[in-house]
């Protein structure tokens, strides 16, 4: 499988491919046009793309109410959670993802996020639990791990100062493991940053091409590198397109590497 789209220039249109395990950087300053870059792309690449705005809300809460893991995928993926009788589909993305303004609209996904390794968890632990309970017809010496567990190993390497305790129902916080705890509503911007982009990567489908606006948003430049590091590493079967003003974020990062001076989606000519 191979990613591919087209970008508008004054001559020819630029195609730009690339395969999964792979990514694609654009650089630019404020102002030229970046952002209509990534829903440009997004557009092209139709149900392959997850798109993270640089205009992104990051209250995170835990506590959240629950619900199903296709409701919280598809309020996600596209802003909409669908029904018992009709599904949500990329064309619900527009309207209900972005409220009709692609570019400028505040992406306020948190709480799909949050609902969605919950209800992972809770559907892999209850996988786990009929394969292994006594009297099982099927017992099964390995099992599932959740994405939970997926990014607690992440975050452990990341930000070993700070333990993440995930129950049933909740997340809090500790410092170094010891003392109390608190909520991780009241984390850092830069640790709800960190938790926020290694969960999208997580939850995405199979095959998807993760657009990331501004992806050192919050994150401090000791561990900015080592994130994207272990986030491409654990989604192999993924795309990557950055899209920053961040010269030594984009000439520190191996991939193929494009230059943005003023991009307009406007036919041109």
């Amino acid at each position: 499988m191979t990613f591919n789209f087209t970008i508008p220039t004054p001559g020819e249109a630029l195609a730009v491919e690339f395969d999964p395990g792979e990514t694609v950087i654009f650089v630019g300053a404020n102002g030229g046009g970046k952002t209509r870059l990534t829903v440009h792309i997004e557009n092209n690449l139709q149900d392959a793309a997850h798109r993270v705005s640089a205009h992104r809300a990051l209250l995170m809460n835990p506590e959240v109410q629950k619900i199903s893991e296709r409701q919280a995928l598809s309020g996600l993926r596209f802003g909409y959670t669908g029904d018992a009788s009709h599904g949500a589909t990329v064309q619900h993305r527009h309207g209900h993802r972005w409220g009709n303004k692609n570019a400028t609209h505040l992406l306020n996904d948190f709480d799909y996020l949050i609902q969605a390794l919950f209800a992972d968890q809770s559907n892999t632990s209850l996988k786990a639990y009929h394969r292994h309970k006594p009297g099982a017809d099927q017992s099964e010496d390995s099992f599932e791990i959740t994405k939970f567990d997926k990014l607690l190993e992440i975050w452990n390497r990341l930000l070993p100062h700070r333990q993440l305790h995930i129950s049933g129902d909740n997340i809090t916080v500790s410092a170094g493991g010891v003392g109390g705890t608190y909520p991780a509503s009241d984390m850092s911007d830069g640790e709800r940053a960190i938790f926020y982009m290694i969960g999208q990567a997580l939850v995405a489908a199979e095959g998807t091409v993760l657009i990331v606006d501004e992806p050192e948003l919050h994150v401090h430049r000791s561990i900015m590198a080592k994130l994207w590091d272990e986030i491409e590493a654990t989604r192999r079967d993924c795309g990557f397109i950055y899209i920053t003003h961040d010269l030594d974020f984009a000439a520190a990062r191996s991939a193929k590497k494009y230059v943005i001076r003023d991009f307009s989606s406007r036919p041109i000519g």
